[in-house]
């Protein structure tokens, strides 16, 4: 069992993400209890069942009183308004973090929000973790296990409060602890989050038109055509909400994807053989080569 962190976490948000937060920290001894902040009853019970907390509530003040962490996992669109109508009622000491999946705008907005001297201590976070699916019933204790999170550089992070963020990361199973500012944040992840979840829309998207007309061609569809657009089964309203809080970012990737996609076809059109080749060998080696990192940080 790790070291008792907090007495009270609340968990703003118990969703997939905030669900499995809860039963990490639960499986980890890391609060004495566990709280959800949710907006329907049937959350509480539901939550409740799974072990993912201890306690809900649909207050805000009753549910961050005497909390000393604070944990906002819902969507990037409802932290801001969460926090600004939990600024009265926090304790003076508190940890509170989000869990965002971009980060300029949300920060830039939020240091506006925030008196001077605030009494709690905010520092953003983005664990590298998650599914397309979503919901407090697709929870699962081991979600973080293995994953990398971000911590977001703004000024006057207390050093101590960050020491304790990055051990309770750790403790929920994050393999690595980087610190990054909100602009690479939001660059890093255009790439290779964003871009890959637009790209996955679009093919599906350019399938179920040609299957109107083409009503055979579903019917062949197999396991890579399902790996490559698993990530297009995540739920709209939270991509659309991601997408448009980085479109700066995702734009700039985009144009340089498309780039590649008409190198691409321009190599099968002219038939150049020796360019096709190395084009594909190139993203082969680069892929094996992930893959050997990736195993290599989880036996660490």
């Amino acid at each position: 069992m790790k070291k008792l962190l907090f007495s009270r976490v609340v968990i703003a948000g118990v969703g997939l993400m905030g669900g499995s937060l809860g039963l990490a920290i639960k499986r980890q001894g890391l609060a004495r209890e566990v709280v959800g902040l949710v907006r329907r009853r049937s959350t509480i019970r539901e939550a409740k069942a799974r072990g993912c907390i201890d306690a809900g509530t649909l207050s805000i003040p009753q549910a961050v009183r005497d909390a000393e962490m604070v944990v906002l996992a819902g969507p990037v669109s409802s932290t801001l308004p969460l926090l600004k109508a939990m600024l009265p009622h926090l304790p003076a000491g508190c940890l509170v973090t989000d869990l965002g999946s971009t980060k300029v705008k949300l920060l830039g907005h939020i240091a506006g929000l925030l008196p001077p001297k605030p009494g709690f201590d905010f520092i953003s976070s983005h664990p590298m973790a998650g599914s397309e699916k979503a919901g407090v019933q697709a929870a699962r204790r081991d979600l973080y296990q293995g994953s990398l999170c971000m911590l977001i550089k703004t000024p006057g992070v207390n050093p101590e409060t960050l020491a304790c963020l990055k051990a309770f990361w750790n403790s929920v199973g994050c393999r690595e602890i980087r610190i990054v500012t909100p602009q690479e944040h939001d660059r890093w992840t255009a790439a290779v989050s964003h871009l890959p979840h637009a790209a996955a829309v679009s093919l599906v998207n350019l399938i179920a038109d040609l299957a109107v007309r083409d009503t055979g061609l579903m019917e062949i569809a197999a396991t890579g055509f399902l790996d490559t657009t698993r990530i297009a089964g995540g739920l709209p309203a939270m991509w659309q909400d991601i997408l448009l809080n980085n479109r700066e970012e995702i734009c700039t990737v985009l144009a340089r994807f498309r780039q590649k996609l008409s190198r691409l076809e321009g190599f099968l059109r002219n038939r150049e053989e020796k360019s096709l080749r190395q084009e594909l060998e190139r993203a082969y080696v680069f892929r094996q080569g992930m893959e050997g990192k990736r195993h290599g940080r989880k036996k660490r």
